[in-house]
């Protein structure tokens, strides 16, 4: 005999419910009072799963199948060739060169970035008046839009009439004065200065929220010992700003690795593909040469490749973190 619906007394003279009648309800209330619980709150940000579903899951979904397909535009149509467009970027000759710019493009605007942002946060770490609108001054360049900034770096580097150039030639040092953007040589060099020049003060802000919570009874009980300046610098203040040079880094490399923008108003690429890195090569070989397979593939070992990079980041942390043993 089914079990009387809830809500309702049993009849007296009825077989008691079975085991399983007991579970089903008990089922049916638990699922009652989690949706009266949680069901409105799923319901708000239904809108926003779905919009995450459709602008990433579906990209990634997407360049995935590319990269093991010949795209037929303009229909998009795809024919399935396994790994062909992997093995046409490992065996294009192009690919070691723009490699090696892509790891140097990371590691040197990582690196300027982190020794800007960390001088900054020194000086700005001081107890000296005035730095409060020194502050301001030098958070300016991090609120301007990248565009902004890249052609406004491009101005001042221009050959002929670029303010750099003038204000070389106007001190007597004509010699100094160089193509900067246009020329092999300097352009790499060149936009890595523009594009760290915008991101530093994020470090700086990162490093200095960092330095302004070390307790100062830390420094004070140093310096009674007898501690100097770089004993307190190495052993009280960069200790307590590992977590957030931790964070840090994993940012400015993602930043450096998806960093498309600057290059892109500034150099395009070149000249002769001295600032191609493998950003540009993607969007150069998708929407250039219209290639959308490899382009696909090229992104797929992007993501990888950054991937790999932050497992192995995490395990070396961890193996630190338990050779250091706990805090005590």
């Amino acid at each position: 005999m089914s079990a009387p619906p809830l809500g309702k007394e049993a009849d007296p003279g009825a077989a008691p419910p079975s085991f399983r009648d007991r579970v089903t309800q008990k089922r049916e209330r638990r699922r009652r009072i989690l949706m009266q619980k949680w069901g409105p709150g799923y319901l708000l940000v239904t809108p926003a799963i779905v919009l995450i579903l459709v602008m990433m899951v579906y990209p990634v979904i997407q360049t995935a199948l590319f990269s093991v397909s010949r795209v037929q535009l303009p229909t998009f149509r795809t024919t399935f060739v396994a790994l062909d467009n992997f093995v046409s970027v490992f065996t294009d000759p192009a690919t070691g060169p723009l490699v090696q710019r892509t790891l140097i493009w990371v590691i040197a605007t990582v690196a300027l970035r982190f020794v800007l942002g960390f001088l900054a946060a020194l000086v700005f770490n001081a107890k000296v008046k005035g730095t409060v609108w020194l502050r301001v001054l030098v958070v300016l360049p991090w609120t301007i839009p990248s565009v902004v900034a890249a052609n406004l770096w491009r101005w001042i580097l221009q050959a002929d009439t670029g303010v750099l150039n003038q204000t070389l030639r106007s001190w007597g040092l004509p010699e100094a004065a160089a193509n900067w953007l246009g020329d092999p040589h300097n352009a790499l060099f060149s936009v890595i200065v523009a594009y760290s020049w915008a991101g530093f003060p994020f470090v700086m802000l990162l490093i200095l929220a960092g330095m302004q919570g070390i307790p100062d009874e830390l420094y004070e009980a140093a310096k009674m010992d007898g501690a100097n300046w770089w004993q307190l610098f190495w052993h009280i203040t960069v200790p307590s700003l590992r977590p957030v040079l931790i964070v840090a880094l994993v940012l400015e490399t993602v930043s450096g690795i998806n960093s498309f923008d600057t290059i892109m108003v500034m150099t395009g690429g070149g000249p002769a593909g001295a600032t191609e890195i493998w950003g540009i090569a993607i969007y150069k070989s998708g929407f250039g040469d219209f290639n959308f397979g490899v382009a696909s593939a090229m992104s797929i070992l992007l993501f990888g490749a950054a991937f790999a990079f932050f497992v192995v980041y995490g395990i070396a942390n961890k193996g630190v973190q338990k050779q250091k043993g706990p805090l005590r």
